[in-house]
């Protein structure tokens, strides 16, 4: 672990639910990252009207990677979350000329450029959780619950229709033989008060990559929004390529900075308490004004 990881600046922010501290700490977590190669022509959809497309690697695929993150002690209280990202860059700042290369050899967020993960999906099990990430940094969150188990190497995680109590999907598999390397940052574009915005996750610790045994990704009866999502990039039927895992990990979340300006569309999952919060800062601007 970094030393001095945490000593950081820090300024607050409240949220339609609590006051929030930026960076946000996680002073320990643990992970397991399935990556993905998809049909171009799948994934691209899927980003229509963000600005963003996805890197092409080898044989016209893109990148997609399904991840379940275990936060054990966080500044807002422990939660667990599931993520399903797509590799991609701002169309504005045009394709990086090796993705795979810069993923692999660079280790430091604010090096990768033009390049980053834009988050499709991001359930989470608390509302502190949901309020930060979807008013400070613009993801798609929603508030449900995630079973899973983590056990030696082999793990399960799922995420349930909050609506329904059906199952939105259930996740599988075993860790292969690999090797251990110091974690790399992790970079983030999403769209964000009518820009793409850029958020750098820094890492510290190990994770270890390797093979994958008998994963598995099978969507319940939901209908919801996210598994018809893993249906149409096929998620079931693919086979990932890697799995990177760690079970201590710390990471600061740091705040987002904007990079074009792009128009942007509504966040799915919008919920009472953050229209009300939305409603009184349109109030508070007009009262300024």
């Amino acid at each position: 672990m970094k030393k001095n990881f945490f000593d950081v600046p820090r300024t607050y922010y409240t949220t339609s639910h609590t006051r929030t501290q930026v960076p946000m700490f996680f002073f320990k977590m643990a992970a397991r990252i399935i990556n993905y190669f998809i049909d171009y022509d799948r994934v691209l959809p899927k980003l229509e009207g963000t600005g963003l497309k996805p890197c092409r690697f080898f044989k016209n695929k893109a990148m997609v990677s399904l991840i379940f993150f275990n936060y054990q002690q966080v500044t807002i209280g422990g939660y667990d979350e599931v993520v399903i990202s797509i590799m991609v860059y701002p169309e504005a700042l045009g394709a990086p000329s090796c993705p795979l290369s810069t993923i692999l050899f660079v280790k430091k967020g604010d090096w990768w450029g033009n390049l980053g993960a834009y988050v499709l999906e991001m359930p989470v099990t608390i509302p502190a959780a949901r309020a930060a990430g979807r008013e400070i940094w613009g993801f798609p969150k929603f508030l449900t619950t995630i079973p899973y188990s983590l056990a030696g190497n082999h793990f399960e995680f799922g995420v349930d229709d909050p609506d329904t109590s059906e199952a939105i999907v259930r996740v599988k598999g075993k860790m292969g033989a690999g090797f251990s390397a110091s974690a790399f940052d992790l970079v983030s574009f999403n769209n964000y008060e009518d820009t793409v915005f850029r958020v750098v996750t820094e890492v510290s610790g190990k994770m270890k990559n390797c093979l994958c045994k008998g994963v598995e990704v099978k969507t319940g009866p939901s209908e919801h929004r996210m598994a018809r999502n893993i249906r149409d990039l096929g998620l079931e039927e693919a086979k990932p390529f890697a799995l990177m895992s760690s079970d201590y990990l710390q990471t600061r979340l740091n705040p987002g900075k904007p990079v074009v300006e792009w128009k942007s569309p509504p966040l799915p999952y919008r919920y009472e308490q953050e229209e009300a919060f939305y409603e009184r800062q349109y109030d508070l601007l007009g009262e300024s004004k």
